[in-house]
């Protein structure tokens, strides 16, 4: 992280990290923090939200990074986390975004609905699909409603 802090870069830096590295790298001065081993699709996006002036956070550091704030969108559906068949956790938000993409909103439309980017939504899209190994939304809505994460 050292590095991060000593240099000075042309363009914002995007941090891959491990658990518990995303603070430390924004702190140190990356402009977007993802964990390393995340799908290509899902470091695409973070990279073309940075290029856009958007800050980006791995959507499973969301939590920890916003614990001791209040919650921003007091509109959003609560929605508990829940785990994928491979064990893997879907956040808060990533199961508001799966719920939304049941009823086949857009990203643009997902984006609205939550009050945020649609380079946001379209990262979390990437993220679902990725914990749920599939490779089209419709194919996560099927899976999810599966494993009971959502009503279809």
């Amino acid at each position: 992280m050292e590095t991060i802090r000593n240099l000075t870069y042309e363009r914002p830096v995007l941090a891959l990290v491990g658990p518990g590295q995303t603070a430390d790298a924004l702190r140190a001065g990356a402009k977007g923090a993802i964990d390393r081993g995340s799908h290509p699709d899902a470091i695409a996006a973070a990279i073309e939200a940075l290029h856009k002036g958007l800050t980006v956070v791995d959507p499973s550091a969301v939590e920890m990074l916003t614990a001791a704030r209040p919650v921003l969108n007091a509109q959003a559906p609560s929605v508990p986390m829940s785990r994928t068949a491979e064990n893997t956790t879907l956040t808060r938000r990533e199961n508001e975004v799966l719920v939304l993409l049941a009823d086949g909103l857009s990203n643009k439309e997902i984006a609205a609905k939550l009050t945020i980017s649609e380079h946001t939504a379209k990262f979390h899209v990437n993220s679902i699909l990725q914990k749920m190994n599939a490779q089209k939304r419709v194919e996560a809505v099927v899976r999810a409603a599966k494993l009971g994460l959502i009503n279809i």
